[in-house]
Order: C-alpha cells, then structure tokens, then sequence
C-alpha cells in the first residue's frame, strides 16, 4: 500500500496552514492594551444618597490630588505654571509656526512673534480705558496675530475675548458689551467701526492690515469715533518693555461665550489661568503614550481658535513643540480639506458638526461594491483586531468621495457640546469616520460654562461599538480627564440606581471648573459598567 501524499494534499495542507498562521504574522498587535478598556475610570469605594460614585481618570485615583499645572521644571522642584509658559516651552522646544496663504506657506519667526508680544502688549497698557483692567476683544480668523494676541494678553495681564469669525455686527456688539471690552482687534475694513462704538463701551480698535493691502492707511478715518492704530505699524514702530513679572492667576484671562442649559440663555464665562494650565496639562497625557503630541507632529487647528476646546488642543500642541500650521479657512465656513490644504497635518481638531456631515456624505458616496467590501473590512480590522486602517493605494483604488488629509493624519480631535445642541456622535459612526480618514479618532465632551478643555474623552485605542440600552441610544464619551472628577446625581426620571445603569445630572469638580466647588451642569448621562460616561437621544 502507498504511503504517497499527492499534490492536491499538499495544496491542501499549505491553504489551511496559511490560513492559520498567514493572519497571525500580518495582522500584528492591537494598537492598544483591550484589557485597559474594561474599567476606564477610578470609581471611588462611597457615594452620597442620590448620586452616583465619584469617577476619575486612572491617571489621578481617587484619594489623589487631581493635576492642575503644567509642572514646570525650576531647580529641585516644580510649579503649576500659567499660559505664559506655554509660550516659553513653545520657544524653548523651538517650535514652528507657519500660515497657509492660498497655495503659499508662510514661515514665521518665533522670536520675531515674541518681539510683537511686547511691542503690543506696550501699546495696549498705554491706552486709556474706562475699567481699571483692560478688556482685549479679539475678532480674527484663525491667524497667527490671533495667538499672538492671546498670548499678549497673558504677558501683560489682560482680559481676553475672542470673538468667532465671521460673525453679524450685532453678534459682535452684544458681546463686546457682554464683557465691557475697550479695546478691539480686528482685520481692517470688515466692520462698521462707528456702529459698534455707538452701542458699546468700545475706545480703541487695533486693525489687523494683509501684507498687499498696507500701501493704505487703514487708520486714516477722519470719521472714527475710536482710535485706530494698524498692527504692522506697532509691530515695526513699538517699544519693548521688560514684562510684567507677576500676574493676579486668579483673575478672569479669556471670557469664551456659550449657552446656559439650565438657564437656556446666553452667557459670557470667565476662564482663569489655573482652569487653562488644568486644561492644557490634563490634554497632554490623556491618550496612550505613543498616541500623545510629540514634537515631530504637525498640528492644524481645523475649527476656530473662538472655540475653548480648539484653543486648548492647540495649547497642547505648543506645549510639546508641534509645527502648528494655522489657515484662516476652518469649517463650516470652508471645506475641511482646503483646510488642510498645503498643511500635511498629523493632528487635527474637527467641530462635530462638520465631522458628522462628512461621514455622511462619505457613506452615502460609497456606491460600488467594491467600496462597500473595503469599508465592511476596514470596520472589522478596527473591531476585530484593535487597528486603524492603513491608508494605502488599494484602499483608496478609484475613491468615493471623501477628504484626502495626507498619508501622516493618525489623530482627530473632535467634541460634543450640549450648549451648541449638536447630535452626538455614536459609536458606529466614530468607527465609519477612523475608516473614512485612516485615522484614530478622540471624542470628547465639553460644556464650556462649565468647565475649560474638555471633561471627559475617548480613549485614541477605543474602536467597540456602541451599547444601545432600552432608554438610550448609546454615544460613548470616554471617562474623565486627570484635572476633574465627575459623578450623576438624581434629576427628574432619572435615577442612580436604574437597571441601565447610573443616570442623572452630570455634576462635576476640580481645577478646570469655572466655580470653586461643584458644577450642576443640568445635562443627561449614564454610566456604562466599563467607567465610561454615555449620552445620546431616547431610543
């Protein structure tokens, strides 16, 4: 009897062979630990009647100080830090930034930008006002005069209000007497000046002028009410003075403007340097290590610098000597990818309206086959294996329509704000947005009343999909960041002890909150068993 093995065994043989093995040398680890996304949160051991447990991150336990500065190196020891040693780290790790101008890219001088800082900061402490603190309005797109203001107004212990841009006249002059601003920044010839002094404290108005337009003198209006000044001019024409050395850190830096939940209205909230350092400091570590801003990274702010969460982030990334390459052209008023135009970036911040628009639109063009294979693979290789898909030519073979960022995006920041009364985003559509973009992405949830950056957040790595429950369809926020802690307390229907889960108002604490002790913020959310905060509509 023959003991022969034919060809069609070995054939055989080699197919299950390579079907055992072939997926366990191409398919590589998970891009991060899955046992780390079973309990998300440190829980504390007691909890009030009516409220739920205290949640923090696992970075800062309960019993544990919560992290509330940027732990600024000096000798043998080290100190919290305020915004102006953003700056001085940027400096320090001889960080980039540039401007995109249409097709052109434009490299700024870092020290020449600190040069402005004084000169402007020279100029404005000298401008007569009405209030005894200067209150520095800020109506600029996304621009590097819009973060050299900012970081003025730091150095020199100013008031700081950015204003969204563009914005109605009357928008911009209710705010401006929201917070009692005398002084406003501006780009030339974009606003009735007259009109917004008539209904507003306003005194002075420093005009931003583009390079081709400063053959005109801007400021040269017999017909102002306000003294004009164009900010090339105190740039090259100013003095420098030494610095202010010490500032009041308890006093109000940036008023950002939101809607109340709870008081359904508007209102101007005052953000301290303690609550930004919190913020910032909290950014900087809340991803997985390898996912963290690293020097090499080239950050592009792709929502406006008006917006708390964006300025953070982009705070975050000066801190660990990014590139920051900014475009005045920011959804929703431009699409995301002339955003990032001429940029390449590795990191982004998205609004999520805009992120959610282009999901949809991503979806509804994958019309062929083909794209419908290629995307149910790229959403298996993320739930079945932990991995975000490679962005490759295969994968892009004869493309739908969707954004082409570059082949160096690995991470989106994008938040949930109730105050805006976006939708939220769910955990299926999160999954489709990583495959559209080959990118991970991290959802978070801010509520600017109540707090500066954001107060909880997904991890870079958390690619499950949602756990819709009989009460809510479920959008997954991740669990608290290291500078805050958060519980529910009892509100309406909604109880701490229900069978889904803890439900209530979210209340929380710590440094980046606006108030001293608690924060009720009057918005829903759940617990989910793995430590994650959830929000969503009813089913």
């Amino acid at each position: 009897m023959s003991s022969d093995i034919s060809y069609v065994t070995y054939t055989l043989l080699a197919v299950v062979a390579g079907l055992i093995f072939v997926p366990v040398f191409l398919d590589g680890e998970p891009d991060g630990p899955p046992m780390a996304l079973l309990q998300q949160s440190s829980v504390g051991p007691t909890r009030q009647k009516n409220e739920s447990a205290v949640h923090r991150s696992r970075e800062t336990p309960v019993g544990f100080p919560l992290r509330q500065g940027l732990g600024i190196q000096e000798g043998y020891s080290k100190r919290n830090g305020d915004v102006r040693d953003i700056w001085r780290v940027f400096m320090q790790k001889i960080g980039q930034l540039h401007t995109i101008l249409g097709n052109d890219k434009v490299v700024h001088s870092i020290d020449t930008l600190d040069a402005e800082i004084d000169t402007l900061g020279h100029y404005i402490s000298g401008l007569p006002t009405i209030e005894g603190r200067k209150v520095v309005a800020v109506y600029l797109p996304n621009s590097v005069e819009n973060l050299v203001a900012g970081f003025t107004c730091a150095f020199y212990d100013f008031t700081f209000v950015p204003i969204e841009y563009p914005a109605e006249p009357e928008v911009i002059a209710d705010k401006l007497r929201m917070t009692n601003a005398e002084i406003l920044i501006m780009p030339a010839a974009s606003l009735d000046i007259n009109d917004l002094n008539v209904a507003t404290l306003l005194k002075h108005v420093i005009l931003v002028v583009e390079e081709g337009s400063r053959h005109l003198d801007f400021a040269a209006d017999p017909d102002a009410k306000v003294t004009l000044k164009e900010w090339h001019d105190i740039a090259a024409n100013g003095h420098k003075t030494p610095r202010p050395e010490k500032i009041d850190e308890s006093l109000p830096h940036m008023v950002v403007f939101s809607k109340d939940v709870k008081l359904q209205k508007n209102v101007a909230v005052s953000y301290s340097h303690v609550n930004i350092v919190a913020a910032v400091s909290a950014q900087a570590t809340a991803p997985a290590p390898k996912d963290q801003f690293q020097s090499i990274d080239v950050f592009t702010p792709a929502a406006t610098l008006a917006d708390q969460f964006c300025r953070i982030i982009t705070y975050t990334a000066m801190l660990s000597g990014c590139t920051i390459i900014i475009n005045a052209v920011t959804p929703p008023s431009g699409s995301l990818q002339s955003s990032c135009a001429n940029a390449v970036p590795s990191i982004i911040v998205v609004p999520a309206d805009s992120l959610s628009a282009i999901g949809r639109l991503s979806k509804a063009a994958q019309v062929e086959l083909f794209h419908e294979w290629m995307h149910i693979y790229q959403l298996r290789k993320l739930t079945r294996y932990g991995q975000v898909p490679r962005h490759s030519a295969f994968a892009r073979f004869n493309d739908y329509d969707r954004p082409n960022l570059g082949k160096s995006l690995r991470l989106i920041y994008v938040a949930e704000n109730p105050a805006e009364g976006t939708t939220p985003i769910s955990c299926n559509m999160l999954n489709d947005l990583r495959a559209i973009f080959f990118s991970k992405v991290v959802y978070a949830l801010t509520y600017p009343p109540a707090a500066a950056g954001a107060i909880t957040q997904t991890m870079s790595f958390d690619y499950r999909p949602g756990e819709d429950t009989k009460t809510f369809k479920d959008s997954h926020l991740g669990a608290p960041l290291s500078c805050i802690e958060v519980k529910l307390r009892d509100a309406g229907g909604y109880t701490v002890d229900h069978t889904d889960g803890p439900m209530g108002e979210i209340v929380i604490a710590g440094p980046s909150v606006t108030s001293s002790g608690e924060y009720a913020t009057g918005i829903i959310g759940r617990w989910r068993s793995d430590g994650c905060l959830s929000m969503g509509s009813k089913a």
